[in-house]
C-alpha cells in the first residue's frame, strides 16, 4: 500500500482549513492526472515551525506574505534523491476587495503549476 502524502499547511492564514482544503483538492486533481493513487492527509503547522519534517511523503506550504489583498508563498518537498526542494514564490493579489477563502483554489493551482516537478517526485 502506498503511504499517504502529508500536506502541511500554515495555521496563520486567514481561514487556514479552507486554504489547506483548496491545496489538497488541487493536488488530488494533479495526482489523478498523473495516474497516482496517493491519498492526501492534511495537517496544520505553526508558521514558526521550521523543523524539516518534510520527508519523501511530505509537501509543505510556506507563506511569506499575508495581507488583506495579497497572499504569497511557495511549496517545499523532498525529492526522490532525498534533497529538500523549494518551488518558486507564487503570489495572488486582489484589487477592489479583500482576499477570501473562495480565492484559495486559484492560488493553490498556481503553486502546483509553478512546480511541475512535484508530481514526479511525489507520485507513487
Amino acid at each position: 500500500m502506498t503511504p499517504p502524502l502529508l500536506l502541511q499547511c500554515p495555521a496563520n492564514a486567514p481561514d487556514p482549513a479552507a486554504l489547506c482544503a483548496a491545496l489538497s483538492a488541487a493536488l488530488e486533481i494533479v495526482l489523478q492526472d498523473a495516474k497516482s493513487a496517493r491519498h492526501i492527509r492534511q495537517s496544520q503547522i505553526s508558521p514558526t515551525d521550521s523543523s524539516q519534517t518534510a520527508g519523501a511523503d511530505t509537501l509543505r506550504l510556506v507563506l511569506s506574505d499575508i495581507r488583506r489583498d495579497r497572499i504569497s508563498g511557495h511549496l517545499t518537498w523532498q525529492s526522490g534523491d532525498g534533497s529538500l526542494r523549494t518551488g518558486p514564490e507564487v503570489a495572488l493579489d486582489v484589487m477592489d476587495t479583500a482576499l477570501s477563502a473562495k480565492m484559495y483554489p486559484r492560488f493553490a493551482r498556481g503553486l502546483l503549476q509553478a512546480s511541475p516537478e512535484i508530481i514526479k517526485d511525489l507520485s507513487d
